[in-house]
């Protein structure tokens, strides 16, 4: 066989093999280990940075609930700025800064939330499995949440958009951008996650309980 077919075709066989590896698993197809543990811990700073949105809605919610009682029924346009600093699961902090647009309605029991700010991660520290991730580096994010009488109404969407550099306790480093929403559906009950992380596809659905919201 004449090496130049040879060499074709070796190359074809091995981009082919690519390929099927990279479309395989959408959430872990990432080229090294380290890029494909960071999808959970996308999932985990979500959540944290969830709780730290809710928790500052439902203080708002209090203020209204005070202000209306005497005065009667009607719709409220709040706006606040907020900055909350955490501690990460394992160590190092996570900083949200913020600001939130809150209407609601009494008589209808309708509130909706525009929230948008940044994210620090400083050497934030996630386990995963028998491994621990440390990450350092910022992100852009906003969200959009809808409640009717307290009960999530609709799809309740955030985006993230930022870089990171991480560092596993197997010696892995890595830096890296990423670009992904997060859609919580409270009449499928499911969390999906889907964009891209290390210019790589990552998607993921998983169960979601909207009563606790997390």
């Amino acid at each position: 066989m004449p090496r130049t077919r040879l060499f074709l075709g070796l190359t074809l066989m091995t981009l082919g093999v690519f390929l099927a590896c990279s479309e395989a698993d959408p959430l872990t197809n990432s080229i090294d280990t380290l890029s494909s543990d960071m999808a959970e811990v996308a999932l985990e700073s979500d959540r944290i940075t969830e709780e730290i949105v809710l928790a500052e809605l439902a203080g708002m919610g209090q203020v209204v609930k005070a202000a209306t009682t005497d005065t009667g029924s009607k719709v409220v346009t709040q706006e606040k700025s907020f900055s909350i600093t955490r501690p990460c699961p394992e160590g190092g902090e996570l900083t949200v800064e913020g600001s939130i647009v809150r209407l609601s309605d009494p008589d209808t029991g309708v509130m909706e939330a525009t929230i948008s700010g940044s994210r620090t991660r400083t050497d934030c520290v996630f386990a995963h499995g028998d491994t621990t991730i440390t990450v350092n580096g910022g992100s852009m994010w906003d969200k959009f949440r809808r409640r009717v009488d307290g009960v999530p109404d609709g799809l309740q969407t955030s985006h993230y958009s930022g870089s990171w550099f991480a560092v596993s306790s197997t010696g892995e480093e890595r830096s890296c951008t990423f670009d992904y929403t997060v859609v919580r559906d409270p009449e499928t009950q499911t969390r999906t996650v889907e964009g891209t992380m290390c210019a790589r596809r990552m998607s993921r659905r998983m169960g979601w309980n909207s009563s606790s919201d997390g």
